[in-house]
């Protein structure tokens, strides 16, 4: 097994969109990893507009084990990371966003529990907001199955992609995680959370039309997926549950004036979803609708997080 310091098997895909003061702190990081540890560094833009292509171009320019791959258009999250993936060299890819900040310990003990466990298809961290250090997504002090990992900080195995496929790119917004995680593990490969590894993400909160625009289009994409891959009887369920989170978090957002266009997005995923719908193996319904599962993708009943409630 390598030297948690030899990252030669690493291709790390950062993902970026005008948010050039964030990619600009993290790369000076990202660029020492390349220098002295030997990992690959892909840097994907989304067309961006604020200077961040210019920067990217500039530190790409003469240095061995950076690309720059500038998109003329928005691909998206599914479809931007779909572009570093497919430029990637090594075994294992490290996806981050361009406000989340790695460092070589961490990547190297994911990649050493990669190694250790074949049957894992992607792993995914702690994740730490970068100001307030308090933990963004919270399952504990030990490896666990997950349901989902986490877009913003991940590593797959790049033959695995070669067996379940790419995200799936009409994911606009939201949902390409969920998407790819059920695949998994319909491959017969695991998606596992792992409390010995540690990054910073910095993200910022969107308000008004933006967060509203971006509530129905991951509500959309979350039921679509719910109903692309599991029976009626067991996405049904799933995606009322999902939805009624959602309506109610839109209501204080955004009152009344969100219901409709919430109740919308939400027949639309479903509608699109039959459409596209294929079947994947019986254990990995029993696994999205366990109620233990997490994070809470519409698995958990109204009463079982009544009575969490009020047993707090």
């Amino acid at each position: 097994m390598p030297s948690p310091d030899d990252l030669l098997a690493v291709t790390i895909v950062v993902l970026s969109y005008n948010r050039r003061d964030a990619l600009e702190s993290n790369l000076a990081g990202l660029l020492r990893m390349v220098d002295e540890n030997g990992c690959e560094l892909v840097i994907v833009d989304n067309a961006s507009t604020d200077g961040s292509v210019e920067m990217i171009r500039a530190a790409a320019t003469g240095r061995t084990g950076v690309t720059a791959l500038l998109n003329d258009r928005n691909l998206g999250v599914a479809g931007g990371r779909n572009a570093g993936w497919r430029a990637a060299g090594r075994d294992f890819i490290l996806t981050i966003d361009d406000d989340t900040f790695v460092t070589t310990e961490a990547v190297g003990e994911m990649l050493s529990i990669m190694h250790r466990r074949p049957d894992m298809g992607i792993i995914t961290p702690i994740i730490l907001d970068a100001r307030t250090k308090n933990k963004l997504y919270d399952y504990g002090e030990v490896e666990f199955r997950i349901g989902n990992f986490q877009g913003g900080c991940h590593m797959l195995r790049r033959s695995l992609l070669e067996t379940v496929g790419y995200n799936d790119e009409a994911c606009t917004f939201g949902g390409e995680e969920l998407d790819l995680s059920i695949r998994v593990r319909a491959a017969g490969s695991d998606v596992v959370y792992t409390p010995r590894a540690t990054v910073l993400h910095d993200g910022r909160v969107r308000y008004g039309k933006e967060g509203s625009d971006r509530r129905a289009r991951w509500l959309y994409n979350f039921v679509r997926v719910h109903h692309k891959h599991f029976p009626l009887a067991a996405a049904l369920p799933l995606s009322l549950r999902y939805l009624l989170s959602h309506l109610v978090a839109g209501l204080r957002a955004n009152g009344l004036r969100a219901v409709p266009v919430l109740l919308g997005s939400g027949w639309r995923g479903l509608r699109d979803g039959r459409r596209q719908h294929v079947p994947v193996p019986p254990q990995v319904v029993r696994f999205y609708t366990n109620p233990t599962l997490r994070p809470d993708l519409g698995n958990v009943p109204l009463l079982h997080k009544l009575r969490r409630r009020v047993v707090r």
